[in-house]
């Protein structure tokens, strides 16, 4: 009988190494599907603004960065609301059936009673703060950031002073009527903040373009996901469970779907260009300039008077780059519209109410570009 080889066993693998080698795999399982996710959707969202302006033949790159940043501006606001939803908000627990429905009054009575470990106005100041570094994100000009940072720190103190308050206080005067108060003074504060940051955006003219429609999608995508995940309650029979999840994956992808097109065709025509926007109310014109004669006869009616050598077309806005080509407009493009009805093209563009003659140059015709940003700047563009 053959006796066993002391220390021919393999060492096993600590319990630990293993739960954290699950945890990264499927952080990363989420993370590829959250890019790709991204990815498609913002491919939907720029082709739904290039189709707008005529551009077609753009959209055949399909590899492009800014479809996964474009596509994250398009997610983060379902996302932000679903976070807020499980990590804040959700109770798991099933609600059973021959429980009444809540009242109006009692829901709303349960809403305003202090918590017993995340207080509300910490809950709404936590939302605020990601709603203003969402809008400052996608919507502000550049360099809003750094002119408004003393701002920023004073809507940072809020959040830290109510996190505070356990430190200071303890636990048995944490929800004393006092401290309550004490709370909502500082998330009005919070609020007030919020405004001066935000006050320069234009959100009047972004609700008068048709941005309502998304916050209203969004807000029903939140209320019926909340109402999915809190209620759970499918049924007895795999037949009933079954056709509930078909119904409630049905309600949540139509209005996940009807949200992309809305931000594509709303929201998407507010954020500036600079951002990967399709706003270019605020874009540098610029001028291209062909090499020799270059130019096809049909980009003529683009050049600039008394042109001289290399001939340079009028100031125009670039609508799309592609690797062959350049897609742009005459800035001062309104449609036959006079300067005084609308001083800027572009915010007619962005309207919807007119789109501009788009035309197509190869990037073989051009010697180089001249942004016209406070002066001249000339900067070579390689063929």
């Amino acid at each position: 009988m053959a006796l066993p080889i002391i220390g021919s066993s393999k060492p096993s693998t600590p319990i630990g190494m293993v739960e954290i080698k699950t945890h990264i795999e499927t952080a990363l399982s989420f993370l590829i599907v959250g890019i790709g996710v991204a990815y498609g959707t913002g491919y939907v969202v720029v082709m739904s603004l290039l189709n707008e302006y005529g551009i077609r033949e753009a959209g055949a790159e399909f590899f492009k960065l800014r479809y996964i940043y474009v596509g994250a501006l398009c997610l983060a606001c379902p996302l932000a609301l679903l976070c807020v939803q499980q990590g804040l908000f959700s109770r798991r627990h099933t609600i059973p059936s021959e429980d009444a429905a809540p009242t109006f009054v009692s829901a709303v009575a349960r809403l305003l009673t202090p918590a017993e470990t995340f207080p509300l106005p910490l809950v709404i100041m936590v939302f605020d703060l990601m709603v203003v570094f969402y809008c400052v994100i996608a919507f502000a000009r550049p360099g809003l950031f750094a002119r408004k940072q003393t701002l920023f720190a004073y809507l940072y103190l809020p959040v830290a002073v109510t996190l505070c308050l356990r430190l200071i206080f303890g636990e048995k005067r944490l929800w004393s009527r006092p401290l309550n108060a004490f709370r909502w003074l500082l998330l009005a504060m919070t609020l007030w903040v919020s405004f001066l940051i935000l006050k320069c955006i234009e959100f009047g003219p972004m609700f008068r373009g048709g941005v309502y429609n998304y916050v209203i999608l969004q807000a029903l995508f939140w209320f019926f996901a909340r109402r999915f995940t809190k209620w759970r309650r499918l049924g007895t029979s795999v037949e009933a469970r079954v056709a509930r999840m078909v119904i409630r994956f049905m309600i949540l992808g139509s209005l996940f779907v009807l949200g992309v097109f809305s931000f594509a065709h709303t929201v998407f025509n507010y954020i500036p260009a600079e951002r990967g926007g399709g706003d270019f109310s605020q874009v540098p014109d610029c001028q291209i300039c062909f090499s020799g004669s270059g130019h096809s006869s049909a980009l003529n009616n683009l050049l600039l008077e008394g042109n001289g050598r290399p001939p340079c077309s009028v100031p125009v806005k670039i609508v799309e780059e592609t690797s062959a080509d350049i897609y742009v407009a005459k800035s001062a493009d309104r449609g036959g519209r006079s300067p005084s009805d609308v001083p800027n093209a572009s915010e007619l563009w962005r309207s919807g109410e007119y789109y501009p003659v788009v035309f197509q140059i190869s990037r073989s015709v051009v010697d180089s570009v001249i942004i016209l940003n406070h002066g001249t700047t000339q900067l070579p563009m390689p063929p």
